[in-house]
């Protein structure tokens, strides 16, 4: 069982700070402020002395030579180490050894990003340390954290816009801070935010339209997909800018028709809103397997073609929907 972020960060907050945190869960938002709340109190009374550890960059032993190395004036240090079941053989049982009696002046926050992975190196360390959840919240518990990104700025807000919001962002914490941060800024002196706001907000219409579109192409609509298509395509989007979230919904569609119509759990960011993900294994249900890889490899020749000839956005995606839908 995971321990809840709040009641690790309550416990930093009250000065104590562990020799090493092991955070599992995807959402940056949730692993960047748990990581720079240990720093802001293990450096507050000197300069931060801060190292990441990356394992597709470093090898294993260089990993292990840094943790286990000490200084003349014994300083404190802080280590983060993503993706630790990378760091495989005699240097992930190393580095093992150095969770069981870890260097007191070093502070080691290991970060995983996939919640549900078993390797050998998870099993081993949650026998050693608790993990802290740095999971996405439940819908249920994201308008507190909408509610708290938006007093942070001082501004006030009508529910309605933060349901909102949660439906186009609630993906991640992080693309969710981020939207609010652009409309804040956007909204200048005014204290108060409501719906007309979002709705005026270029930035918030062009991705509402976009879920839109995207909304009418999973459930195979072709009529709605060609006219919103054709005003997205002239007003803000890009052929370009539509490939990423495109190829991400079908080949979502393709894993859950891959496996037996439900939702697999994703381990990272997905581009596409939390209301059309939910509905993942419904709009699969629409299409063939067969279909699915066409799109695919349609929207691949799309991207080629961007990149090396002059094409007519326009054309191309009224040609790519209909390929797809028609």
């Amino acid at each position: 069982m995971a321990i809840e972020i709040k009641k690790a960060i309550r416990s930093v907050d009250g000065g104590q700070i562990a020799p090493i945190y092991y955070l599992k869960g995807n959402d940056q938002y949730l692993q960047s402020l748990f990581i720079e709340k240990v720093s802001s109190t293990l450096f507050v009374n000197g300069p931060v002395d801060k190292t990441f550890l990356l394992p597709i960059e470093m090898s294993g032993k260089e990993i292990v030579d840094r943790l286990l190395s000490t200084d003349l004036f014994s300083s404190r240090k802080l280590f983060i180490l993503r993706d630790p079941q990378q760091v495989r053989g005699k240097y992930g049982e190393d580095l093992l050894a150095y969770c069981r009696t870890p260097n007191q002046n070093h502070i080691l926050i290991i970060v995983n990003n996939d919640l549900l992975d078993s390797s050998v190196f998870s099993k081993s360390i949650e026998k050693l340390i608790e993990p802290i959840s740095v999971q996405t919240p439940f819908e249920r518990n994201l308008k507190s954290w909408a509610f708290y990104f938006f007093n942070e700025r001082k501004k006030s807000v009508h529910p309605r816009v933060v349901d909102m919001i949660i439906e186009m962002t609630g993906d991640s914490l992080h693309h969710m801070q981020n939207e609010i941060e652009k409309l804040c800024i956007w909204s200048g002196e005014r204290s108060t935010i409501n719906d007309d706001d979002l709705d005026q907000f270029s930035g918030w219409r062009r991705n509402s339209q976009r879920w839109e579109f995207i909304s009418a192409l999973a459930n195979g609509n072709l009529d709605k997909s060609v006219s919103i298509g054709k005003t997205i395509i002239t007003e803000n989007e890009t052929m370009i800018s539509l490939i990423y979230p495109l190829t991400a919904l079908y080949q979502e569609m393709l894993y859950a028709k891959m496996n037996s119509g439900t939702f697999p759990h994703y381990k990272g960011y997905i581009p596409i809103s939390r209301s059309i993900r939910q509905r993942i294994p419904e709009f699969a249900k629409k299409f063939s397997r067969k279909k699915l890889e066409f799109a695919l490899k349609q929207l691949e020749r799309i991207e080629k073609r961007q990149k090396t000839i002059f094409c007519d956005d326009e054309s191309e995606l009224i040609k790519f929907i209909y390929n797809v839908l028609g």
